[in-house]
Order: C-alpha cells, then sequence, then structure tokens
C-alpha cells in the first residue's frame, strides 16, 4: 500500500481515539520510508495521546532531522517540553516554529500556554492576542486569552472570552476545562463542577477534567475550598512566592504572639494567634486525603479517586483515629509508664497521618521524587517509635526524638521543593 495511504489511515484511527490501530498504520509507513517526516509526526502524536511525551519527543527529533524547515516539528517537540514541564525548551521550540511559519495562531496558542505556567501572565496575553489576529476563531487561544485575563482579575473580560469560545464550538472539552477552572480559581465550585462534567462528557478521558470535578468536588468542604483558594493565590505569586510567603508567615505570627506576651491584658490573643496559625498548618498538611476520603462516600468522587488517594486517604484516617483512641486510653490509665507510652503512640499516629498522605501507592520505594522516600522512612520511623514505646521505652526516647527532628526537618524543607 503507498504511503500516503497508511498516512491517512493512521491519522484518521487516531482522531477516533484508536492509538493502537493507527500505531500499527504508522509503522506500516515507517517500514516503506523510515525517515518519512509526517509519519515520524504521527508516531509522536500517538505517543503523546498515551501520555508517553519522552518516546514522542524521540520521534519528532528524527523528524526534525530530516526536515529542519518543517515548523510543525518543532511545535510538536514544544508540546512534548511543554507537558513535562521543560518550559525554557518549549518556548525555544515554539520561537523556532514561529520563526518558520510567523502566521499560525496554534503557535502562539500553545506559547501563551506555557507563559502562563510561568507566571508570564501580560506576556501570555500578549501573544494569545498575537495569536486571534491571526486567527480569531483559534481555541487554543482563545482559552490562554481566558485564562491570562482571570490571573490578571479581569473577570468580565475572561467571562465575555470564553463566551466567544463555547460560541465557535460549544462541544469542544478544553474550552469547558478552561472555564471550570476559572469558576474554581474565584471559588464558584458549583459552575465549575457543571462546566468539569459537560467536557467529561465530551471526552471521559479529559485528565485536565477529571482532575478539576474532583477539585471542585473537594470543594464543598469549607475548609478546603478556604486552603485551594489560598494555593491559588500563592502560586499565582509566582514560584518563589511559594516559599517566601510560608516563611514570612511563620515569622510574623512568631513576632505578633511575642508583642502579644508582652503586656497581660493581651496575652491570651498571643496564644490565639499561635493556635489558629497551627490549625492552618495542619490542616494544610492532612486537608487533600480528608477531602479524598469524602470523595469515597460521594456518589461521583468515588469512580475519580485513583488508586494513591484512596489508599492515602484510607490510612489517613485510620492513622489519626487509632491516635485518638490511644490518647484517650493513655488519660485514662493509671500507670505512668504505660500512659507515657500510649501518648507517644498517639503522637506518632497523628504524626504519621501527615507522611501517610505523601506515600504513592502501590507502595514501593522505586517510584519517582524524593517525597514517597521520605514518606516511606518517616512512616517506618513511627512504626519503630510505637513499639519501642511499648518493648522498650528507653528506646522510644531516643526513637521518638529522632522522628520528631526528621518530620520537623522534612516538612520545612518542603516548602522548597
Amino acid at each position: 500500500m503507498d504511503v500516503s495511504l497508511h498516512l491517512q489511515r493512521a491519522s484518521l484511527l487516531l482522531n477516533q481515539g484508536r492509538v493502537n490501530d493507527a500505531i500499527r498504520e504508522v509503522k506500516n509507513a515507517l517500514s516503506q520510508e523510515p525517515d518519512n517526516g509526517d509519519a515520524l509526526a504521527l508516531y509522536t502524536r500517538c505517543f503523546y495521546d498515551q501520555d508517553k511525551f519522552s518516546e514522542g519527543m524521540e520521534m519528532i527529533q528524527k523528524a526534525i532531522a530530516s526536515d529542519p524547515t518543517e515548523s510543525y516539528f518543532y511545535y510538536l517537540m514544544a508540546f512534548g517540553c511543554y507537558r513535562l514541564d521543560l518550559h525554557q525548551k518549549a518556548i525555544h521550540h515554539l520561537n523556532q516554529a514561529i520563526q518558520l511559519a510567523p502566521y499560525s495562531a496554534e503557535y502562539y496558542g500553545l506559547l501563551s500556554m506555557v507563559l502562563l505556567d510561568d507566571k508570564h501572565f501580560e506576556y501570555a496575553l500578549e501573544k494569545a492576542d498575537t495569536g486571534l489576529a491571526l486567527d480569531p476563531e483559534n481555541i487554543t487561544c482563545l482559552n490562554a486569552r481566558s485564562m491570562a485575563l482571570n490571573k490578571l482579575r479581569k473577570t468580565d473580560e475572561a467571562i465575555a472570552t470564553m463566551q466567544d469560545a463555547l460560541s465557535k464550538d460549544p462541544d469542544n472539552e478544553y474550552t469547558h476545562s478552561t472555564i471550570g477552572w476559572n469558576y474554581l480559581e474565584k471559588g464558584k465550585h458549583k459552575d465549575a463542577s457543571h462546566h468539569f462534567r459537560e467536557a467529561l462528557r465530551l471526552n471521559p478521558d479529559h485528565k485536565g477534567s477529571q482532575e478539576g470535578l474532583k477539585e471542585a468536588l473537594k470543594s464543598k468542604i469549607a475548609p478546603y475550598r478556604w486552603l485551594l483558594q489560598y494555593s491559588f493565590w500563592i502560586n499565582n505569586k509566582g514560584r518563589k512566592a511559594r516559599w517566601i510567603i510560608p516563611i514570612v508567615l511563620y515569622f510574623v505570627v512568631r513576632l505578633s504572639a511575642s508583642l502579644m506576651r508582652i503586656n497581660e491584658s493581651t496575652s491570651i490573643f498571643g496564644g490565639i494567634i499561635i493556635g489558629l496559625y497551627l490549625v492552618f498548618v495542619i490542616t494544610s498538611w492532612i486537608i487533600n486525603p480528608l477531602a479524598n476520603f469524602f470523595l469515597l462516600f460521594h456518589k461521583d468522587g468515588k469512580h475519580a479517586v485513583n488508586l494513591t488517594e484512596r489508599w492515602t486517604a484510607i490510612t489517613v484516617v485510620g492513622a489519626l483515629l487509632t491516635g485518638t483512641i490511644l490518647l484517650i486510653a493513655g488519660l485514662n490509665v493509671e500507670n505512668e509508664q504505660l500512659q507515657s507510652a500510649l501518648i507517644i503512640s498517639a503522637a506518632a499516629c497523628w504524626l504519621s497521618a501527615v507522611s501517610l498522605g505523601d506515600i504513592l501507592y502501590p507502595i514501593s520505594w522505586h517510584h519517582d521524587g524524593k517525597r514517597n522516600k521520605f514518606a516511606i522512612i518517616l512512616v517506618g520511623m513511627a512504626i519503630l517509635t510505637i513499639l519501642c514505646c511499648f518493648l522498650y521505652f528507653p528506646a522510644a526516647i531516643i526513637v521518638g526524638t529522632i522522628y520528631a527532628i526528621l518530620f520537623t526537618l522534612n516538612n520545612w524543607l518542603g516548602i522548597f521543593r
């Protein structure tokens, strides 16, 4: 069969969501012409559709080598970089694509999306507007423009842009997902939920909408909704703000509490400030698995949580309940050593709840990222502390102290990760 026919069939199959069948046709084309750029580009799209971005980028690199003047190849390379959070490389490849084809609105749309992730909201809006000047109906540019306007607090313009996008393509899941996230950032979780559901009706596998719907459902819980708004706010401030603001907040709270305690009449307010701060910090540590536990009993949410979310929810709640039972038991026994053992065990259980929320399932030391490894170590230390409490109490003091130090260091260093 002619190579062009294989590629036509592959493109049709890919658009129908039949990725494996599309790959088979692409391989047939490449067996005849191993350096065919169009075939390599289609193969890249197949990999991307399966979330295999590194493999796809290897394919498109071959396509670029075969024809370095084709702008679309650089666009596909940039898309892979964008999905792997390699933003500077994505911008570099998009600039190459735009240099070769300066009148392609889609290239400006993706560039705007990358700039949005880098918190360059004004620049992102400028690029989206440039793309819309070339093609007023480009959905990527319209979505990017709405997101940029939303981040810049230009709500009315953002809504108008989204209405324009929906009027042009009412069955576009990306547009509904963008609107959903915009509403979610504004604290309107019911409106957000409506658009995420519509996006999933159009494409049940759309991951951005799946995550968005979970966030919208969890936002029914007031503390989670408030902390989500704080998360949006702090992330919009830029990457450095993610660790600068918590540190500044900590020192402001300490200073305020200290000043309040100087005067006896205001000392109680110093205690209240410290108490509220601790509630805020502890809630931020465990609210996500607690909200996921709520989803386990929700008619839609129970189907949305993945394996890790399900088991972290169960184990975190289990650790908190176990700690509470141990504390109650400790407060109701007369033997001092047993009482101390039960109270220390309760504290270890409560602290382990934070680490249990960071473990990936199925449990494996080989999961990517240091966070999972730290969590496994800390949970192991908590279990060892509890065992020592009842087997050899003096060792529990030593192990428990080391555990508390590691727990504190891990959570402080987590601000910078």
